[in-house]
Order: structure tokens, then C-alpha cells, then sequence
């Protein structure tokens, strides 16, 4: 399987935090693939760095 290269624009916020999960539980279900290139976030620095470890 290739592994979609995503870009998520608003990550802390809750479009981007559901699409975070909605991507994870793609992946864990095998349907597919991704390679996150890109978050970015508002000011919430503590969720944007927990979701950039997760991801990396």
C-alpha cells in the first residue's frame, strides 16, 4: 500500500483533530496509508506537539 502524504491545516482544532483520528483509524484498520508532511495549529502548542510526536 502507498502511503498518502497529508498536510493537516488546523490540527489542534476539532476538523483537524477528527481527521487525525479518522486518519489513525484508517491505518489500524488496514485501509490505508498516510505520512503526515505538515501540522500546523493555533495556539495550542501542548496538542500540537503530542500530535507531531504521534505522527513523526
Amino acid at each position: 500500500m502507498i502511503a498518502r502524504r497529508v498536510s493537516v491545516l488546523g490540527s489542534t482544532g476539532s476538523v483537524g483533530s477528527s481527521t487525525l483520528d479518522l486518519m489513525e483509524q484508517a491505518q489500524a484498520a488496514g485501509s490505508a496509508a498516510f505520512e503526515v508532511e505538515a501540522l500546523t495549529g493555533g495556539g495550542n502548542i501542548a496538542r500540537l506537539a503530542e500530535q507531531a510526536r504521534r505522527w513523526r
